[in-house]
């Protein structure tokens, strides 16, 4: 694959909390975005779901960087994090 199979360029790309293998995911979307893409995700930092999301503990490719992160407020226990690919 060389990019997304979009007709047209996305302004945010999201990939979704339980979508696996995390480290795979990133590492195609770092190889098929273009630089400056925006992409967000969530993860567990709070609450006994980390200890069942394992996905929340991994290291982002090289060619992303982290922009914002949106911590959550009760009953909420997902972080929402942007990134901005390099």
């Amino acid at each position: 694959m060389t990019g997304p199979p979009l007709e047209t360029r996305c302004d945010l790309y999201m990939v979704a909390a339980q979508a696996g293998p995390k480290r795979e995911v990133f590492e195609q979307l770092a190889r098929v975005l273009p630089e400056g893409s925006k992409v967000s995700y969530r993860l567990y930092e709070k609450g006994l779901r980390i200890i069942l999301d394992g996905s929340s503990l991994f290291e982002l490719p090289s060619g992303f960087e982290e922009y914002l992160r949106v911590q959550p407020e009760p009953p909420v226990n997902n972080t929402v994090v942007f990134l901005k690919k390099r």
